[in-house]
């Protein structure tokens, strides 16, 4: 991974960034504890910033079509150690 595809993640009570990746409309992102947390683009804002791609997450509800995801993200390669 190089700098220029860094990307992280903003939740609305923790301003801490998580490391995030995108795969196709999903957004993943590392907890602290080893947690893969699950969005969708229209639950996310996205910004360019100097440090990399920012996801914050605006509507933490509001992806309906989330349930039938294909995604699994313990199959996500971007946190395999």
């Amino acid at each position: 991974m190089n700098a220029s595809s860094l990307s992280y993640l903003i939740l609305p009570d923790d301003p801490t960034p998580l490391p995030a990746r995108r795969i196709l409309d999903c957004v993943f992102a590392l907890t602290g504890n080893g947690r893969i947390l699950h969005f969708h683009l229209g639950q996310l804002t996205e910004q360019r910033t100097p440090d990399g791609l920012r996801y914050a997450v605006t509507k933490p509800d509001g992806a309906p079509e989330r349930e039938r995801c294909r995604v699994i993200p313990p199959l996500v390669p971007a946190f395999r150690a």
